[in-house]
């Protein structure tokens, strides 16, 4: 006989709604802070016992909640942040469920203690495995939810969370974002009585981001000038700010790239990946930028509502946001002074070291190891990779001819080329962006493709040894540059088609190749590093020879 359709126990299906919303202790973290910005705080202070799963307290000096609304706010679905169903698609909070208190009660004893600020007593609610008890209390204005024995009653969730250190840092991660989405709010964090974040809460975007990325980040941080776009009819659908880091400070993993939408930290992989493709090649191969993005798009043209952790988001204009943001990064980016690497004292790891001289203004003293250029300027003695140097002028040169200036010389007999089938098919699939680049050839054959044009600036540089390399290497994957893998195919082109034009470690240079090679990396707009993710320049200061050779 089958089991009888019946009613759900409220009790049960409460702990089963929970389940959506808390996960682990980050999550009662993340809605606890939440709210607490919701109540326009601009203190907030987090103590994390035990990775959470012992004690967490939230307490900010927001406007508090009145008296009678207080039990009401552990009811499901109880809210004050929504009226109609039209509140949903102009969402300007935070939160807006209704089921935070609620699914926190049902797996963790809770107390809350606030004072609505127009009321001259406070309220203390306590839940205890479904009993409620409330007395009145004496507090100043604002809220302090203590959460204690999360998943106690249920050893099957408290097993599966991980060990304190990884629930602690989880909660870290989590309020990180939150500390760059409000500036103007003070955060303290205490991991089990040890302070692990402190921002000043002074508006300031870029204090803030130093708080938050430590204080070396200070030196390397550029700000993003206020980017939009509007419709036909002149209304704003996009504007993005924000701060980003100059491509010598990254990290291992994309922690770094926080991206804000209307205040929200979100997951988007699309815009993600924006922030990392406007990078490119000026960041390592296997590291990430660093950036905090701002961006705002009408209320009604993004939906929050598609994930009870509200950290997935859909939007309306994706494309447009995705392109302002790229725009708003490189800007950024082609405005940061010329820095190379210096030797330090302490290691023979390279450093940045500013400066405002000019590449074009070097005395070339001659070639080191058929490799290295060596030039003389006021700052010290520079060494310039010449591939890596040669990489990123090539690389811009092919980025510009991709913006609509491509300049192609066709050849007098075309050449075939032998390459794998694989290629030829690379080929025939890049073909549009390859005659953007400026290069003209077609599939002749299983195995050949023929040219019949290739870019002006490849022209003295061996072109069909460029475009065989190339095509092989692309359609092996052998390249060993920084490329991302959604880039087009254009992207991914210039790159490897940069690297194998180049001049080579090895290649001779006489006095005025070197001298136009100088002038030239001075003139590109992003001159720091080449395709690769390497620095083109060392700079070994007076001071460094000075302290070298004992004269100081």
């Amino acid at each position: 006989m089958p089991t009888p359709i019946q009613v759900m126990d409220p009790h049960l299906a409460a702990k089963i709604a929970a389940g959506e919303v808390i996960e682990r202790p980050a999550s009662v973290v993340k809605e606890l802070v939440e709210n607490a910005l919701d109540a326009g705080a601009q203190h907030i202070r987090i103590e994390i016992e035990g990775g959470g799963a012992e004690r967490i307290l939230v307490a900010d000096d927001g406007h508090g909640i009145a008296a009678d609304e207080v039990e009401l706010a552990f009811r499901r679905h109880a809210t004050s942040k929504l009226r109609t169903e039209s509140d949903l698609s102009e969402l300007a909070t935070l939160g807006f469920r209704g089921e935070a208190l609620p699914s926190i009660a049902a797996v963790a004893d809770v107390t809350c203690s606030t004072r609505f600020v127009d009321e001259s007593i406070g309220t203390e609610l306590r839940v205890d495995g479904g009993a409620i008890e409330q007395r009145p209390i004496s507090r100043q204005p604002g809220t302090t939810m203590l959460v204690e024995g999360l998943f106690a009653r249920f050893p099957a969730r408290r097993k599966f969370l991980r060990a304190r250190s990884a629930e602690a840092a989880a909660c870290v991660q989590l309020i990180s974002p939150l500390a760059l989405a409000f500036p103007e709010v003070q955060f303290a964090l205490h991991l089990d009585g040890r302070e692990a974040l402190r921002t000043p809460g002074d508006g300031d975007l870029r204090s803030a981001a130093v708080a938050v990325l430590g204080s070396d980040a200070a030196d390397h941080l550029l700000e993003l000038t206020q980017t939009s776009v509007d419709d036909e009819g002149g209304q704003r659908i996009v504007e993005v700010s924000g701060v980003c880091a100059t491509g010598s400070y990254h990290r291992a993993g994309r922690s770094g790239v926080v991206v804000l939408l209307n205040r929200r930290p979100v997951t988007n992989r699309s815009l993600s990946y924006a922030v990392v493709e406007a990078y490119g090649s000026l960041v390592p191969v296997g590291r990430q930028p660093v950036a905090v993005v701002n961006v705002r798009v009408p209320g009604g043209e993004v939906d929050f509502n598609v994930h009870p952790s509200k950290l997935e988001v859909k939007l309306l204009r994706e494309r447009a946001v995705y392109a302002t943001m790229q725009r708003a990064l490189r800007a950024a980016l082609a405005t940061d002074e010329w820095s190379i690497a210096s030797w330090s004292d302490e290691s023979e790891a390279p450093q940045q070291f500013g400066g405002n001289e000019l590449l074009r203004d070097l005395h070339v003293l001659g070639q080191a190891g058929k490799t290295y250029l060596i030039a003389e300027g006021e700052a010290g003695v520079y060494l310039v990779d010449q591939h890596a140097a040669h990489e990123r002028i090539l690389l811009e040169e092919l980025r510009a001819a991709l913006g609509g200036r491509s300049d192609h010389q066709l050849l007098l007999e075309p050449l075939v080329l032998d390459v794998p089938p694989a290629a030829v098919a690379l080929a025939e699939q890049a073909s549009a962006e390859l005659a953007r680049l400026g290069f003209v050839l077609e599939p002749f054959g299983p195995r050949q493709v023929l040219i019949r044009g290739v870019p002006g600036v490849l022209v003295d540089r061996q072109p069909e040894r460029v475009v065989q390399e190339t095509l092989v290497t692309l359609a092996t994957n052998t390249h060993g540059l920084v490329i991302e893998q959604h880039a087009s195919w254009a992207e991914r082109l210039a790159l490897v088609i940069a690297c194998k034009s180049a001049v080579r470690a090895g290649d001779t240079l006489a006095l005025p190749e070197m001298e136009a090679l100088l002038r030239r990396l001075g003139e590109a707009s992003l001159c720091r590093t080449c395709a690769h993710g390497r620095p083109t320049a060392i700079l070994l200061s007076h001071a460094q020879l000075e302290r070298e050779f004992g004269r100081r």
